[in-house]
């Protein structure tokens, strides 16, 4: 992982240079909202393949997004095509990543969250504007 600097002087917080171009892990997966959506979608389903359209009709995402957004979920190996019905690609889950089973983890461990837990993680990392 890439760490950068931050420097406070007077209340002002100025960032090195680093940080305007910074790429972490998550954001290579994470990039928008829609990943997200995807994913939780296939960690939900993990029992069967979907095609790009079964997805987005089950999501609510546009198509183009999820044609968008499939090809980068399979680089880092968390979906996979697990076969092809005449010219349509069937996606799964990539159960046997260890990537997926920590995903997975942390996806249910923050939706059992108590609501006392969710104050206590707010103040201990709050959320910044542009993250």
């Amino acid at each position: 992982m890439q760490y950068t600097k931050r420097l406070v002087n007077d209340g002002n917080v100025n960032e090195n240079s680093d940080l305007n171009n910074y790429s972490g892990v998550l954001s290579s997966i994470f990039s928008s909202a829609s990943v997200g959506q995807i994913l939780d979608f296939f960690l939900d389903h993990k029992e069967f393949d979907y095609s790009p359209l079964e997805v987005a009709k089950k999501t609510g995402l546009a198509i183009r997004t999820v044609f968008r957004e499939i090809p980068n979920l399979e680089t880092k190996e968390l979906i996979y095509k697990n076969r092809k019905i005449g010219k349509t690609n069937m996606y799964r889950i990539n159960a046997d990543f260890e990537g997926v089973l920590l995903l997975e983890k942390f996806a249910l461990e923050m939706s059992q969250l108590k609501t006392g837990h969710k104050e206590e993680l707010i103040h201990k990392y709050p959320v910044r504007e542009g993250i």
